[in-house]
């Protein structure tokens, strides 16, 4: 099972009701980010900078070598919390449908979203694709895992969901775990009292190369760009395509 600790994290994130019933969708889509933890370090990114890395996921998960343009019609997301990336897709006209283990979180996202294919409550690795979708993408999800076993038991199912690529933003590169550790220890004085027990896994590149090999998947890796965001540094996007 996921990390138990992080989960009692998310099932307290608390909603404020007026800014998901706004008329505003800024303000609903911030909330949602909100929920979902983006103010962990204190403050917020504005509604720009995330628009920029829906764009940026959204056109690297419809680039396909196969063709110049392979548009796509549907999206599924693991890990999507209370929906807020699945929230700007469905604005654009996709069919979404999402995952979360927090029932608290899955069930915000019920509230907001409007008639997705499918919003489950359940582990990432427990993950059924008995429904397909053209794109599947994992949104600062995988640093919560606890292996490299648990992850490929994702990354698997997530292979045979989606009928065209995968998209795995905000991976926390191995490389860089320790200028990660030092920069956050800075932030706060109890930082390992705070942090005990919510530790993030941290990935080589390598083992996505590997699944990609093994599934015959065209691979690129993208370094986020989001304006301003600390953790730019830290980490790095994974994009596969079926061949």
């Amino acid at each position: 099972m996921q990390n138990s600790k992080w989960h009692e994290v998310w099932e307290k994130r608390n909603e404020k009701e007026e800014a998901l019933l706004s008329e505003n969708p800024r303000e609903v889509f911030l909330e949602m980010k909100r929920i979902n933890g983006w103010d962990a370090t204190g403050s917020m990114l504005e509604y720009d900078q995330f628009y920029d890395q829906y764009v940026q996921t959204r056109n690297e998960l419809e680039f396909s070598p196969r063709c110049k343009s392979n548009a796509l019609s549907s999206v599924f997301e693991v890990g999507c919390g209370c929906g807020a990336n699945l929230f700007l897709f469905q604005k654009e006209g996709y069919q979404i449908g999402g995952m979360d283990y927090s029932k608290k979180l899955i069930g915000i996202a019920g509230r907001v979203l409007k008639n997705p294919v499918e919003l489950i409550c359940e582990e990432a690795a427990n993950l059924s694709w008995d429904v397909k979708y053209d794109a599947i993408l994992a949104n600062s999800v995988f640093s919560y895992f606890d292996s490299y076993e648990y992850a490929e038991n994702v990354l698997e199912a997530m292979y045979h969901k989606t009928n065209q690529s995968i998209g795995i933003i905000d991976i926390h590169d191995i490389e860089k775990k320790e200028d990660f550790i030092r920069f956050r220890s800075g932030l706060y004085e109890d930082y390992e009292k705070r942090y005990q027990g919510l530790q993030k896994f941290f990935y080589d590149k390598s083992f996505f190369l590997n699944f990609a090999e093994k599934h015959d998947m065209s691979i690129r890796f993208t370094k986020p760009d989001m304006k301003e965001y600390w953790n730019n540094e830290f980490v790095f996007n994974c994009f596969m395509t079926k061949r």
